[in-house]
């Protein structure tokens, strides 16, 4: 899956930084197991990692998805958080929407994100937007929100490939969303004003 990257592994960031050189990285994948590893990672190797690399982009891989970490690695500048509990296939989709200059976290992280929030106490539940998606796009919408890739969306509800693809950039310029994590924070909050 991943041949169309070249790979190259350290046993820890300063391994690396005694590597880089005029061929560093384009992406850095900086590996955690454990919340603390992982609090260490956000707190101050991301940093180091962004300091020492003029244009990389850092993924963060851990064993813990607290939303909170995924968040502060987000804000200290990191391209992506990837959960060690994600499919493969995802993963390396996320590796390839970073490459590109993307943003990954997973959905099913910003949810629990958004139900824990106080501000969230009492919101309606979800119910269709009138004039907004038609119902074969809030059928979609229900996938992209628990996480699923294009092609799950597909064989789950029976459709091509590029039939999600057109029902998602549908439900994108039509609330104007620049990618999917997007697209899934604005009609979370459209689904719970209706």
């Amino acid at each position: 899956m991943g041949q169309e990257f070249g790979i190259r592994s350290y046993n820890n960031l300063d391994e690396w930084l005694e590597n880089t050189g005029s061929d560093s990285a384009n992406i850095v994948l900086l590996c955690a197991t454990g919340q603390k590893a992982t609090e260490t990672v956000v707190q101050q190797d991301l940093k180091t990692a962004l300091e020492a690399a003029n244009r990389v982009r850092v993924i963060v891989v851990s064993d813990s998805d607290r939303p909170d970490l995924m968040m502060g690695a987000l804000e200290k500048g990191a391209r992506g958080f990837v959960p060690m509990s994600l499919d493969l296939e995802v993963f390396f989709g996320a590796i390839k929407l970073v490459n590109v200059g993307g943003t990954f976290i997973p959905v099913t992280s910003l949810m629990s994100l958004r139900s824990t929030s106080p501000s969230n106490a009492g919101a309606k539940p979800d119910a269709p937007v009138p004039g907004v998606f038609t119902g074969r796009q809030l059928e979609v919408l229900k996938h992209l929100r628990i996480g699923d890739p294009n092609k799950i969306i597909a064989y789950k509800m029976s459709m091509s490939e590029a039939t999600v693809k057109i029902h998602v950039r549908n439900m994108m310029r039509k609330i104007k969303a620049n990618n999917r994590t997007e697209l899934v924070c604005k009609s979370n909050a459209l689904l719970n004003a209706a």
